[in-house]
């Protein structure tokens, strides 16, 4: 019996990467081992016997090593308590708005060439940087070399059908990093002095206020970081901006109208009016999702960590009065009783400690926002004349058809047994999230034209929404009949931009072919 429950035990080991705990007292205690071993002693040779022993010691050693992984571990799939759907919004949020590839290669190929940098297409996906500026790679926090002959933006790419390698740039390698640091340094006193754009998402003037928003906890350590932005009017009302509104902005021509508009009155006070609004409707939110996160891992750790060193500290207690016991018979231990005291005494105070800084951990609080940089936002309709008639701002419809293409969808996913909500107006991304009871929401962004339209426009952080939200996202093409909402008709596309091609990173955003785009959708679905 104990070659088997040895033989067990092992077995468990391994599967479990070494980390098998004290589980005999946990395994068995439905039959407790002394039970077994009584057994095994008296009756271990008959078959039947034998054959129950080895249920038994099998179903209860891997049992017990379950629940006690369950019980100690730091990190748990239950969150007891965290609020799990909560977080899985939160999740779903953030797959929806991260920066695809193409936009990163976008970012880095204007800022690298910029700064004087040589880089050119070679296989699909890759590029080959032939000169890399002698400033970037002294001020590189890694190794940068001096040119490569492959690079790529999209981990697909790494590796092709020859096993050529393809070297990642991403954030956090040496060389992507060095060109942002020196963009943004170069870059610093226009950040601080502002400057104009012009997006088709806008209907009137807007100051974009970009600020840093920070959670800290008791120990001034920085535990969560992230960028912000909010647009504030001329009439002082302020609404968040989105993750990255900047995608769907161009820069304004200097005419002298543009340059007039920096001297509007109200931008004098617009900034700080943002940033009060930002530390009153946005820092809570984001106070309030870090909490989510790191409350739940902290109290377990706390849990953990006092019941580890409590335990430590018993036995070292526990062998100290054993080890005075044989001082006092005259026999001389392997540690005498004081050392092991003095380390009991040691891991209390460590024990103490920890506790406290983990106390410290869990006070969490929002730093005042810091603004890193503002912009005028003008509408379109400002600059029109200096738009050529080509751009694919032009490509957008009057709100009477916006809204009834809206309308048409709502009523077509309630149609669907699904509950859509529609967002605001000024939502970046898409019109409509729509769900069904325990499943992951749809994203819906809305294209409507009037029929005979030849193109429609959609931006950057539209297509950025259905890449990453795929195959969670639906394209849907309405198209307005003249004779009346009743004969207004929509088809779904899942995937409209597989292939997508982000074109110059200073585009607001791309035109695209109505009917082609049509005859590819189907009924909604």
């Amino acid at each position: 019996m104990f070659t088997r429950l040895l033989a067990k035990i092992e077995e468990q080991r391994k599967a479990y990467g070494g980390k098998v705990f004290d589980v005999l007292g946990t395994a068995f205690t439905e039959t407790p081992l002394r039970t077994l071993l009584v057994d095994a002693i008296r009756y271990g040779e008959l078959p039947e016997t034998k054959a129950k022993l080895e249920e038994v010691i099998d179903a209860g050693v891997a049992r017990g090593i379950e629940e006690l992984l369950a019980e100690r571990a730091l990190a748990s799939d239950t969150m007891r308590h965290a609020d799990l759907a909560q977080l899985r919004a939160l999740m779903d949020e953030a797959r929806a708005r991260r920066l695809q590839p193409h936009y990163i290669e976008g970012a880095f190929r204007a800022a690298f060439t910029r700064l004087g940098g040589k880089i050119r297409r070679r296989e699909q996906g890759r590029f080959e940087i032939t000169h890399v500026p002698a400033q970037l790679r002294t001020i590189g926090r890694g190794p940068i070399a001096t040119r490569y002959d492959r690079v790529t933006f999209d981990i697909e790419h790494v590796l092709d059908a020859t096993g050529a390698r393809a070297e990642l740039l991403a954030p956090g390698h040496p060389l992507h990093d060095a060109v942002t640091d020196e963009t943004v340094v170069q870059g610093r006193r226009t950040l601080q002095r502002g400057t104009v754009l012009v997006s088709p998402t806008v209907e009137a003037p807007r100051l974009l206020v970009g600020v840093i928003e920070e959670v800290a906890d008791a120990t001034e350590t920085a535990v969560a970081r992230r960028f912000s932005y909010a647009f504030i009017d001329e009439h002082g009302a302020v609404e968040a901006a989105g993750p990255a509104p900047y995608l769907d902005c161009v820069a304004a021509p200097l005419t002298n109208e543009v340059i007039a508009t920096r001297a509007m009155p109200w931008l004098a006070q617009a900034e700080e009016r943002a940033a009060s609004w930002i530390i009153a409707n946005q820092l809570p939110v984001f106070l309030n999702e870090v909490k989510l996160r790191r409350d739940a891992e902290l109290h377990k750790l706390r849990d953990q960590v006092g019941r580890r060193l409590d335990q430590e500290s018993n036995r070292l207690v526990l062998e100290s009065m054993v080890a005075q016991e044989a001082e006092q018979a005259g026999k001389k231990p392997k540690e005498s009783h004081t050392s092991l005291m003095y380390k009991a005494s040691d891991l209390e105070g460590r024990r103490s400690a920890r506790l406290a800084l983990l106390d410290r951990q869990l006070e969490m609080q929002a730093k005042p926002p810091r603004v890193v940089t503002a912009a005028l936002v003008l509408p379109v309709t400002a600059v029109a004349t200096q738009i050529p008639e080509e751009a694919p701002m032009h490509a957008v419809e009057t709100k009477d058809v916006e809204r009834r293409g809206v309308d048409l969808v709502l009523a077509t996913e309630r149609a669907l047994g699904r509950t859509p909500v529609e967002q605001a107006f000024t939502n970046p991304g898409f019109d409509v999230l729509s769900a069904l009871d325990g499943e992951d929401p749809i994203r819906i962004e809305v294209k409507a034209r009037i029929a005979g339209a030849e193109d429609f426009f959609v931006t950057h952080n539209e297509v950025l929404t259905a890449l990453n939200s795929a195959p969670r996202y639906r394209l849907a093409l309405v198209r307005v009949d003249p004779r009346g909402a009743e004969h207004d008709d929509v088809r779904y596309l899942e995937n409209p931009f597989s292939g997508f091609d982000a074109g110059g990173f200073d585009a607001t955003g791309h035109r695209g072919k109505w009917d082609t785009t049509w005859a590819r959708g189907r009924e909604p679905f």
